[in-house]
């Protein structure tokens, strides 16, 4: 006679858990393969796909103002570029008062220089 303690593991629990242990394993290999096998959107090599987004490029400015530090200073070349990258502008000349060069251009600094070649003001245009 056999006691309960001793009694032999149905036939059916250790099949549960060798199909249990084999699902647990084949889960990650099945999930890895569906995710595999989404399909992006094709795009065709053609003219007629549009071109890649351009970076923008910072708004440029000028502002006559901040070439305010070389006031009354006699107008060199180099003081004459330091005010224009002060002044954030693409370009900067010389200019008696009144006189204004054609054609205007916003980003264009002027240095108003009197006959001596000392700043006498600056502005954008």
């Amino acid at each position: 006679m056999m006691r309960l303690s001793q009694s032999p593991m149905p036939a059916q629990a250790g099949h549960r858990k060798t199909r249990y242990c084999l699902l647990l394993a084949a889960l990650p290999a099945l999930l890895l393969s569906v995710g595999c096998q989404t399909r992006s959107e094709v795009r065709p090599f053609s003219s007629e796909v549009p071109l890649p987004p351009q970076f923008v490029n910072v708004v440029e400015r000028c502002n006559g103002a901040d070439a305010a530090f070389a006031m009354g200073q006699p107008m060199t070349p180099a003081l004459l570029e330091e005010a224009r990258n002060r002044a954030g502008a693409r370009s900067a000349v010389t200019a008696q008062p009144g006189n204004a060069p054609t054609p205007p251009d916003p980003l264009r600094l002027i240095v108003e220089v009197d006959s001596a070649g000392r700043m006498m003001g600056a502005r954008c245009g």
